[in-house]
């Protein structure tokens, strides 16, 4: 189902922690960085560019900008 969480899948698992750690340092829920569905859609079309970030759902200009090369960083490396 569109809504369950991949299991065992390490990309997304990474991608949940860069965001934990990121919501950590702002003092936020994680869901205030990007929310699950947005995650599992990261994972699954694995941009390339910020360009190609930015038309994930849930990923505007400004997130886009604070979080998108520490993002793009970690799907680099899958």
């Amino acid at each position: 189902a569109a809504g369950v969480n991949p299991t065992g899948d390490p990309l997304f698992d990474a991608l949940r922690e860069l965001r934990r750690e990121r919501a950590a340092e702002a003092g936020v829920p994680p869901y205030v960085v990007f929310h699950d569905s947005t995650l599992r859609e990261m994972a699954a079309q694995r941009p390339r560019s910020l360009s190609d970030l930015g038309e994930i759902t849930g990923v505007g200009a400004r997130k886009l900008e604070a979080h998108g090369e520490a993002f793009l960083a970690v799907i680099h490396q899958f």
